[in-house]
Parts: structure tokens; C-alpha cells; sequence
């Protein structure tokens, strides 16, 4: 009986100091792992959260001085770069040999994770040149006063809690929601006044607060081999079939001519039907084609990637920009003063005018360097790389990451990282400081703009009708706590604010 055990841990012991061995014996230099947890043991185990383990490793790497370095996720080898040179090349110039970002993608057994993020190859050129039209400025423009219509709402339930403290991030999510619900699928959520709305908790349910979700992001990102062998969905079945049948019902009604609106489901029925998307055109549909350029699952995939990319994104980065804002009251004074100029005389806020607040959108840009809200870059290696002025050669297949936390609050780049200054992208702003939050190339996010400007009118919205305080002075000196549970960048604890009424 003894035997086999030991037989049993000797196979066990040689297969882990195999794969362990992985960047060893291809000359790589690695930190060492521990089985089998490989090098993110506190991730499982929930002490921390996935980006800050790695940037903690990425800050482990520069002080041994090295560009790149192997580490292990689980038994998953995985080249960290660690050098913004090296990023930079890999994410533009060198961009054919890291394609894919090698995310869980299985369009038959899971549908809605068919979409643009983590589509591949020629699926993913192809997506993504049907998709571009749809976030032109001027589409942007036409979709403006809907997302104004939202923000009004902002301010008429705000005003409800003038004095009061306020859980600033919980009121933001509903009202991206409410944002995304409008001009990404024609619906009056309305979750601002009613946090218990369907769309709201369907949609929400994807960063839902749960060991369940971390465990399904972990291993769609982190771990995509090993989640190909156990086949687990990103999303519950009801999750899924709400998604289909809301894309299935707003099908039915565009295509059958009895509603138009200027949203993204009414530019993809028109991709649907073969309807030329540009700039100037019209948003009827002026055919219904039989043979149907996108599927009712990719039109739901595309969808389902708008709500979640949008709302986790821009409540995240209102809140952190706030919080930062409250802490340091000369620059919320500044940005104050930006919007009163520029809305002088009683202007209406618009596409233009927020095009011309400069200095909020460095605070926006200085937010999204400290708390880049998808705080990794993931890409994998199409085809055999060798590393300029090195002799090592990452082969296809190898998964590829970059700590945006480690590398946007490196003191290589950034002189006192932790010190939120927006003056940072004014004259001073130079190209060798890595800004990569909404990614870089031909991978970049394509809903870039629109995230932006979702950010920065909730901004104005506020900060032209409001003053706001922390509701606790200690939070004036400390950081915010970071759910170590999830893979994108949430505080673990809402952010309390007291909004009062400005007297300009």
C-alpha cells in the first residue's frame, strides 16, 4: 500500500518540478513558483487581487533588473513584460506576432463570449471592421442627448440626497446602466430610480461579488487552457437566454419597420442586413436582406461586451476620479472653473463643449494611470517572436501579460506614482510614459471615445451642479481598499460622498 503512494507523490513531484522548469529551460528568467498555485497562492486564496499580485511581481522583476520575466499561474507558464519599450513593440509594431489576447472564446457551447474582445484571427478582423463605423464621432454625436437624458436623471435623484452621504459607485453603476440600456439597446431602464430593474441585474450579474465570478474570470483571462478542458460558461443560463431573447425581440421590431432609434443595436441590425453604416447616413432600414450578415448569438455577443466593457469601466473611473477629486481640493477647484468657463453664459453641455475641457479629461487620463479598471493586458503569441537584443525566442501559443498597475505606477515613468496630478499630461507629458488603459494598436478599445465621454459628462453633470466632501476626513490620507475577489479594479468599500448644492 505504501508503494503506490509514494509512487503517486514521486510522479507528482517530478511532473510539477517539470512544468515549473518551463522558462528555465528555454533561458528565461522566472520567480519562483510554489505548487500548485504557481506564483498567485494569495490570488486563490483571496488575500489579494489578481492585478495586484501581479503588479507586485512586475515591481519583483524590475528590481532584479529584468525586461521580462517567467511566472506561473497555477501550472500555466506566463511571460510578464515588465519593459514599456518592449510593450510598446509587442502591442504595435511587432502587433502580427500577438494577434489574439487568448481569452475564453466558445461560440457553440457559449455564446455570448463570441464577441469582439476575445475573438481571434480573421473572426476578429473581420468583427472588427464591421464594428468600427459604429463609434465614429459623428455616431457618437447623434447618441449624445440620449446619454443627456440620463444625466439629467443623475442630477434629479442627487438632488434627493443633497447633505446626506451618498455610495457614490452604487448610484454610477445604475447609471451607466441606465446610459447603456438607452443608447446600446433602445430601453428605458431607469435603474437610478429603481435599483431592482431586470436589464440592471442581468446585466450587473457579470461582475457580481462572488466567489463563483471570480473563479469564471480567473480562469477565462488567467488560465484559458485549463478552462478549454473544463468547459465553464461566463455566464449562468438565464444570463444567456435573457441576452438572446432581448436581442431576438429588438431584431423582430427594427427589421420589421416599426421603431428606429439612433443606438448601437439599430447599427447592428443594419450590419445585419447589409445596410451601409457611415457617417451622414440614415438610420432607417431602408432594406431587410434575407441573407443576414451577423447571427442573432453574434449580435448578442457584440451586445453583451457593449454593456459589460461600458459599465464597469465608466462607473469605476467616476468614482476613483471623485474620491481623488474630494482628497484635493484645488484641483476640483480647477476643474470647477474649467466648466463654468466653458458652459459661461448659460450653454448646454455638449459633445462640443466637453471636447473642449481640457483639463478634466487630464484628470480623467490621470485617474485611468492610477486605477486602470482592467488593470492586465492579455495577449498570446501567434507566431515565434525573438526578443530584440536578447536570443530568446517566445514560441506560439505562449500567453503573454502586462501589469498595467506595476507599469503605470513605475517610478521608472512616473515620478511619485501614488500622488494623483493631472498636471502630468499638460507640457511635461512625454511619450515614455506608459499609458495603456484602454490598450494599444490594432487591439485597442474600440469603445475608447464613448467610454470617455459617458465619464466625462457624468463629470460635468455633477461637478457644475455640486460640491462634494468625503463623508469620512481619514479617507483625505489613505487609499482606496481594492477588492482582492475580482480581476477588474473595484474598491472592496463603496466610496461615501456628501453632495451639496453649489452657490457659484
Amino acid at each position: 500500500m505504501l508503494l503506490p503512494i509514494l509512487l503517486v507523490v514521486l510522479v507528482v513531484y517530478l511532473f510539477q518540478k517539470w512544468t515549473y522548469s518551463h522558462w528555465k529551460r528555454r533561458g528565461v528568467p522566472q520567480l519562483n513558483p510554489a505548487f500548485p498555485f504557481g506564483n498567485v497562492a494569495d490570488t486563490f486564496k483571496q488575500r489579494t487581487s489578481y492585478s495586484n499580485r501581479l503588479a507586485e511581481l512586475h515591481h519583483q522583476a524590475v528590481r532584479d533588473g529584468h525586461r521580462f520575466v517567467g511566472i506561473y499561474t497555477l501550472l500555466q507558464p506566463i511571460l510578464l513584460v515588465t519593459d514599456v519599450e518592449l510593450v510598446k513593440r509587442m502591442l504595435t509594431v511587432d502587433f502580427e506576432h500577438f494577434v489574439d489576447r487568448g481569452a475564453h472564446v466558445n461560440e457553440k457551447r457559449d455564446p455570448l463570449s463570441g464577441h469582439l474582445f476575445s475573438l481571434t484571427g480573421a473572426k476578429w478582423r473581420r468583427m472588427r471592421l464591421k464594428l468600427t463605423p459604429a463609434f465614429t464621432t459623428a455616431k457618437l454625436k447623434a447618441m449624445f442627448p440620449t446619454m443627456m437624458a440620463c444625466g439629467r436623471t443623475l442630477s434629479a435623484v442627487i438632488d434627493d440626497h443633497v447633505g446626506r452621504a451618498l455610495a457614490i459607485r452604487d448610484l454610477m453603476t445604475r447609471f451607466t446602466m441606465d446610459v447603456i440600456a438607452s443608447v446600446g439597446f433602445g430601453l428605458e431602464c431607469n435603474s437610478m430610480r429603481n435599483p431592482d430593474e431586470l436589464f440592471r441585474q442581468m446585466g450587473g450579474r457579470f461582475f457580481s461579488k462572488s466567489w463563483k465570478t471570480s473563479v469564471r474570470m480567473l480562469l477565462a483571462f488567467v488560465a484559458p487552457k485549463v478552462n478549454r478542458y473544463l468547459q465553464v460558461k461566463l455566464n449562468d443560463d438565464d444570463v444567456e437566454e435573457y441576452m438572446l431573447n432581448l436581442v431576438r425581440d429588438t431584431i423582430a421590431k427594427r427589421e420589421g419597420g416599426g421603431e428606429v432609434r439612433k443606438d448601437f443595436i439599430q447599427l447592428l441590425v443594419q450590419l445585419r442586413n447589409q445596410v451601409e453604416v457611415k457617417d451622414g447616413g440614415s438610420w432607417e432600414m431602408n432594406k431587410v436582406d434575407q441573407n443576414k450578415t451577423l447571427t442573432v448569438e453574434e449580435m448578442a455577443a457584440q451586445s453583451f461586451v457593449f454593456l459589460n466593457a461600458g459599465y464597469e469601466t465608466t462607473s469605476s473611473t467616476v468614482t476613483f476620479c471623485l474620491f481623488e477629486l474630494c482628497r484635493n481640493k484645488d484641483l476640483i477647484g480647477k476643474v470647477q472653473e474649467e466648466i463654468d468657463r466653458v458652459m459661461d453664459g448659460g450653454r448646454e453641455i455638449s459633445y462640443e463643449a466637453l471636447a473642449e475641457m481640457t483639463y478634466l479629461e487630464s484628470c480623467i487620463d490621470e485617474t485611468l494611470r492610477k486605477y486602470p479598471i482592467s488593470p492586465v493586458l492579455f495577449r498570446v503569441c501567434t507566431k515565434p517572436y525573438k526578443i530584440p537584443e536578447t536570443d530568446v525566442v517566445i514560441e506560439k501559443d505562449t500567453l503573454v501579460q502586462i501589469s498595467l498597475v506595476g507599469l503605470q505606477r513605475d517610478t521608472r515613468y512616473y515620478e511619485d506614482p501614488m500622488k494623483f496630478d493631472p498636471d502630468r499630461y499638460g507640457e511635461r507629458k512625454s511619450e515614455t510614459m506608459p499609458h495603456y488603459s484602454f490598450g494599444d494598436g490594432p487591439r485597442v478599445c474600440i469603445g475608447l471615445r464613448m467610454g470617455k465621454v459617458m465619464a466625462k459628462m457624468a463629470l460635468v453633470e455633477l461637478l457644475s451642479r455640486y460640491d462634494f466632501e468625503l463623508e469620512s476626513p481619514a479617507a483625505d490620507s489613505g487609499e482606496i481598499e481594492l477588492d482582492p475577489s475580482l480581476l477588474m479594479l473595484q474598491a472592496k468599500h463603496d466610496v461615501k460622498l456628501i453632495p451639496r448644492l453649489r452657490t457659484k
